[in-house]
């Protein structure tokens, strides 16, 4: 029995992800065939507002209506408020490297965060790192910079966003460890998204160059935007949630070969030259980390077994 449900939450983690990664990738790519008619925080707005509409079938879902409003408390709200803003930074720069580079190349980028959580437990969470983390540090970096290309004429300083959406993403995984575990995916996701439409909305009324809808299908798309995202999202946290992390986390590399494959469906692009083979160290790093964990959960576990 114990074996069948392992299996079954195996399959639907892992479909999960890999859903989670096509809708992401979907929502990148019209957010890239939107960003030369209208503003970054008009497409920011929307996003953020239409994220509400999977977040509301979740709470529905998850029947935690009764609860989001109760037993709140300091720490909870100012934990949200900075995941919050970690996800209007996340997404104001995504857009800016998705509009901005080739799809394909901002994607891979933000694949830099595996480390950037590695790097933000050493200071936040004083995690002791040993030589195998640090190694993965350092490796992931060559790649980024590989892929970048600071020295050359290939560079352009967009490359330096998709490095701040691994950023602030690894940022917000990380305070969710302050959260207690008793508190719901839901509830941690309503207030999150409450402070990020927020900061959308303070960004859009501070900012300039916005432009009036010009159709249906455009306002279609922006909607879209959003529900795409915050499913993904949604999708990603409930498939962490079925499987450990450190068995999980190699699939979100299967959007690499993803968001080229859309690159050169719907832009032609074909950055092969650019990617290779910084994306190998990048991946490798990853994958260092993800081993590593799984060898210290399984020696976590039979630590456990022999007491």
């Amino acid at each position: 029995m114990n074996k069948y449900s392992f299996n079954i939450n195996t399959y639907l983690a892992v479909g999960a992800m890999l859903l989670g990664i096509v809708l992401i990738d979907s929502y990148g790519i019209i957010i890239k065939s939107l960003g030369d008619t209208y503003s970054t925080t008009q497409l920011l707005v929307f996003r953020n507002i239409f994220a509400i509409v999977p977040l509301i079938f979740l709470i529905l879902f998850s029947q935690d209506d009764s609860k989001i409003f109760r037993d709140l408390n300091k720490k909870f709200i100012i934990i949200c408020l900075v995941r919050g803003l970690c996800f209007t930074g996340v997404n104001i720069f995504f857009f800016i490297s998705v509009i901005n580079m080739e799809y394909a190349i901002a994607m891979t980028l933000t694949f830099a965060s595996p480390f950037f959580i590695a790097l933000l437990s050493i200071f936040i969470l004083k995690d002791r790192v040993g030589v195998y983390r640090w190694s993965a540090i350092v490796i992931g970096f060559l790649g980024v910079i590989m892929i970048m290309r600071p020295t050359s004429d290939v560079f352009v300083i967009y490359s330096i966003f998709p490095i701040l959406v691994a950023f602030f993403w690894s940022l917000s995984m990380i305070v969710l460890k302050f959260v207690p575990e008793n508190i719901s995916t839901a509830k941690i996701q309503f207030y999150s998204l409450f402070f990020s439409i927020l900061g959308a909305l303070l960004l859009y009324v501070f900012s300039s160059g916005h432009q009036t809808i010009e159709s249906m299908r455009h306002l279609f798309l922006m909607a879209m935007t959003g529900i795409l995202g915050g499913t993904g999202g949604i999708l990603f946290i409930y498939a962490y949630r079925l499987m450990s992390p450190s068995k999980l986390a190699p699939f979100e590399y299967l959007g690499i070969p993803s968001s080229f494959i859309l690159g050169w469906i719907f832009f032609k692009e074909a950055p092969i030259e650019q990617l290779f083979p910084g994306v190998i160290a990048i991946v490798m790093a990853g994958m260092i980390i993800i081993w590593r964990d799984a060898k210290k959960e399984n020696l976590q576990r039979d630590n456990k077994k022999f007491y």
